[in-house]
């Protein structure tokens, strides 16, 4: 931040005072958040608040390579675990098991009663309460089904319907909607909205049949988009009094498919102007809570347990980040399985190169001069200064995708516990619905014994 040129004042009234200072503490504010990118160590915290931190967990992670299960997850240090992905299907405008052998068949452990990952999830919620599992639904692979089963008649209420009884048969605490994107035709943002509102409506009418209120116990979120064009095309407004948290997706803004490269997961553009449609984190977030007026404890920051890389950069000098920014690529090699231009962070750095973290971007990247190789990822030190920015800004915390890139087995490197360090306090819910009589007894008078949680209802 710029030195500022002391004011002096002299003999003016207590009101011009007033007025002077006023002015002076809105110019600093608006220079703060325009023009430097670090809130100022001694800026006013809230002490007691909380924070959410989730982690999305893929129903491929216990394959190889990964190998990555249920139980290496830290839940101390996790609010929310969401359950990828259930998926819609396009024929019958229901939910269907993304993977049913890694879902609920794949044996966990000697004594679990309840098999797969959704059973790993549900055991490890009752040894160590404290954390929910959230059902999500749908994810990119399966963009193109949503509009296919939600345009049918009557597809919204099949499809909302499916969603609340399958997140109650299988013990989930909620629902994360993921669908990317609906099309900006002025009808299937639309949709989208009318889905939120008849998923709601249903988790209502559980509550009742349950508790005979309809206070929120099951949680509704949505996986959002984290930049400008698509933003503008959803309701929002409308869209928030039906969801808890706006999960904000803020990544993957540079990669294969981009004219130069460029760091995916940056906190901000680099540059010392503040644009709604950068292409960064910063620009998202203060969009949905200075433009649209989304309450900033609703809305949870996305990072990035991956980096995605470019090859064969015509670098201008690679000392400085502007030397590797922006420049031509052929090629975006890989180590992740699965997707082109990926190395999970767990792979990272390159062997071989120094790991470099760029405050004015807010990324870590490292670059390989030999293959020229530049890999733009979240790091210890880009996800303190992401800390700080939810804390500074009052977000309701942080989430990350995807739980198998972390270094679990390493504290002062796994992403999720330096967060956890410099935010503090987690929100965590000591209280697991599924233990509830009342929510047992409605259980069993809807699935009986064949209910994928009856063997546990004791």
């Amino acid at each position: 931040m710029k030195r500022r040129q002391k004011i002096t004042i002299a003999a003016v009234s207590l009101v011009s005072v007033t007025v002077i200072l006023t002015m002076c503490f809105t110019q600093l504010l608006h220079k703060k958040t325009e023009h430097h990118h670090q809130p100022p160590a001694q800026c006013p915290q809230n002490v007691n608040q909380k924070y959410v931190s989730g982690v999305y967990y893929s129903d491929w992670s216990p394959y190889e390579p990964r190998m990555h299960f249920p139980k290496n997850i830290d839940t101390s240090k996790i609010t929310h675990i969401y359950y990828s992905f259930f998926l819609v299907d396009a024929d019958s405008s229901a939910l269907k098991l993304g993977d049913s052998w890694s879902d609920i068949e794949m044996p966990m452990g000697k004594n679990t009663v309840l098999k797969g990952c959704i059973g790993a999830l549900n055991s490890l919620r009752d040894e160590k309460p404290g954390f929910k599992n959230i059902m999500a639904v749908g994810g990119w692979s399966n963009k193109d089904a949503f509009p296919l089963a939600l345009r049918k008649k009557h597809g919204v209420e099949k499809l909302a319907q499916s969603c609340v009884e399958t997140m109650f048969q299988y013990g989930f605490d909620g629902i994360d909607l993921d669908w990317e994107y609906p099309k900006d035709d002025g009808k299937e943002p639309r949709i989208y909205l009318e889905l939120m509102r008849k998923i709601r409506q249903h988790m209502n009418e559980l509550e009742i049949a349950i508790w005979g209120d309809k206070k929120r116990r099951f949680h509704l979120s949505v996986a959002t988009p984290a930049f400008y064009d698509k933003l503008e095309t959803f309701p929002i407004k409308e869209m928030d009094q039906y969801i808890d948290y706006w999960n904000m997706m803020t990544y993957d803004y540079y990669g294969e498919w981009s004219s130069g490269t460029g760091f995916h997961s940056n906190l901000y553009d680099g540059t010392n102007k503040f644009s709604e449609h950068s292409l960064c984190a910063d620009g998202a977030i203060r969009y949905m809570t200075n433009k649209i007026g989304i309450n900033s404890r609703k809305v949870v920051l996305g990072m990035a347990l991956y980096g995605r890389g470019f090859t064969n950069v015509k670098e201008g000098d690679p000392k400085k980040t502007s030397g590797l920014i922006n420049r031509k690529f052929k090629g975006v090699g890989g180590e992740s399985e699965g997707e082109p231009g990926m190395w999970l962070y767990n792979q990272l750095p390159i062997r071989g190169t120094q790991e470099v973290f760029d405050e004015q971007y807010g990324s870590a990247y490292c670059f390989d001069p030999k293959t020229k190789t530049l890999v733009g990822y979240d790091n210890v030190d880009s996800t303190r200064q992401k800390a700080q920015y939810v804390r500074f800004h009052n977000l309701a915390g942080g989430f990350w995708w995807e739980s198998c890139g972390n270094k679990w087995d390493n504290v002062q490197q796994s992403l999720v516990h330096v967060f956890n360090e410099d935010i503090e306090r987690l929100d965590r819910n000591e209280t697991n619905l599924y233990q509830d009589p009342k929510l047992r007894e409605h259980y069993l008078q809807i699935f009986a014994k064949s209910g994928f949680l009856a063997a546990t209802f004791k």
